[in-house]
């Protein structure tokens, strides 16, 4: 997993539905001065710069992920912002140990749950928030987007059964039953829509083929990969021109520790 997003960081801080994604969902989570904040899966950073700018110079924000890539385009985006209130950290976002309990006023984390644990996550998050902290995630809805679930129709055909990596928070039921497994109070669920840039389906097959979501695809021999490409070219040259292929629908999910 490290690796990939190793693979993925440059460029990644710069595609503007990411930008905006991350700024919608910490402007939703109703941020404080002062108050201190751990950006779970930070990436680049682009969630915890926006959180940042809300906590201001009073307030500290901890960026943590797994990936040194990822944290170091988070560094020169940070040195960039000229903010001095965000540090970054290397570590299991599920895990946490190298905070002590009751650390922080909030935990959010923006994408990130594509892929986490989601019990796991939350039971780490719980320990590491204040008693009333927020918690706060961003969420793909089940069965989006377009391109990936037609990857795994596809996969089907070639005898991959490849779950829904969204299938443990991708409805607001969903949300609510996991957050209060974890000992969260359950406050809202936003909905939005993200629109993805379109990318050619020869360039999705790609990126899904190489996806930590679907190791299975790896058993396949190269005369298989090669006709399940084909297949999922035809298949989603039949969307391509359909209203919403390249939308995603989302969740931003808030909660509140017990």
């Amino acid at each position: 997993m490290e690796t990939y997003f190793d693979g993925r960081a440059s460029g990644y801080g710069h595609l503007d539905w990411h930008i905006g994604y991350a700024e919608r969902f910490v402007e939703l989570a109703n941020l404080s001065s002062g108050m201190r904040v751990l950006d779970a899966a930070t990436g680049t950073g682009l969630a915890a710069l926006a959180a940042a700018r809300v906590v201001g110079t009073s307030g500290q924000v901890v960026g943590v992920d797994i990936s040194a890539g990822m944290l170091e385009e988070a560094e020169r985006l940070l040195a960039e912002s000229e903010l001095a209130n965000v540090a970054y950290l290397k570590a299991d976002v599920t895990a946490l140990d190298e905070f002590e309990t009751e650390s922080f006023d909030a935990v959010l984390c923006c994408a990130g749950m594509l892929y986490l644990q989601a019990d796991r996550a939350l039971a780490a998050w719980h320990r590491a928030l204040k008693p009333g902290g927020l918690v706060g995630f961003s969420a793909m809805r089940a069965g989006f987007p377009v391109a990936a679930r037609l990857f795994r129709e596809c996969a089907a055909d070639f005898g991959l059964a490849l779950s829904d990596p969204m299938s443990e928070v991708g409805s607001e039921v969903r949300s609510r039953e996991v957050v209060s497994r974890a000992g969260f109070a359950f406050e809202r669920a936003v909905p939005d829509v993200i629109g993805l840039p379109p990318k050619s389906a020869r360039d999705l097959w790609r990126s899904h083929a190489v996806s930590p979501h679907y190791p299975e695809v790896t058993s396949l021999t190269s005369e298989e990969l090669a006709a399940f490409e084909f297949s999922y070219v035809a298949r989603f040259g039949d969307v391509l021109g359909k209203p919403g292929t390249f939308d995603l629908p989302v969740i931003y999910i808030y909660a509140r520790k017990l």
